[in-house]
């Protein structure tokens, strides 16, 4: 991975062989950014999604292994019991040009993922939700 600090902000380039949800939760510990927003594109060689159904409070997963490139990828920064917490959704194009979407468990960069992350003033938790099944922002 490498980074460039632009004011309060950062450009990041994820390298072949690097995991984004785990390289990101790193980066944002070793530069203590407790809130922001990213947004980046690359490809990666394999990726897990995951659906979630709010009726039984569980996620699908699905991982693909092939090439895919990473049409968009977003996600927020907030804290849950003092770690970073990523919540990422990705859309992913297949050689076929068929588009994947959803929440990004994990993928795996095969060429690089250029990554521009914005941080911001102060600090949202998270805090779970048993009816709705999840770890919501505690705004």
């Amino acid at each position: 991975m490498k980074a460039r600090k632009i004011g309060n902000d950062f450009i990041i380039r994820l390298e072949k062989g690097d995991k984004i949800i785990e390289s990101l939760k790193k980066f944002c510990t070793e530069n203590r950014i407790k809130l922001g927003y990213f947004t980046g594109l690359g490809a990666v060689s394999t990726a897990t999604l995951a659906h979630y159904t709010v009726e039984n409070k569980k996620y699908t997963e699905k991982t693909f292994s092939e090439p895919l490139e990473i049409i968009q990828l977003n996600g927020n920064i907030t804290e849950m019991e003092g770690k970073p917490y990523l919540h990422a959704h990705i859309i992913l194009s297949k050689k076929s040009m068929e588009a994947v979407a959803g929440h990004l468990v994990e993928g795996t960069v095969s060429a690089t993922c250029e990554i521009v992350l914005r941080t911001l003033k102060g600090r949202v938790g998270r805090k779970r939700n048993e009816e709705i099944g999840l770890n919501l922002m505690d705004i």
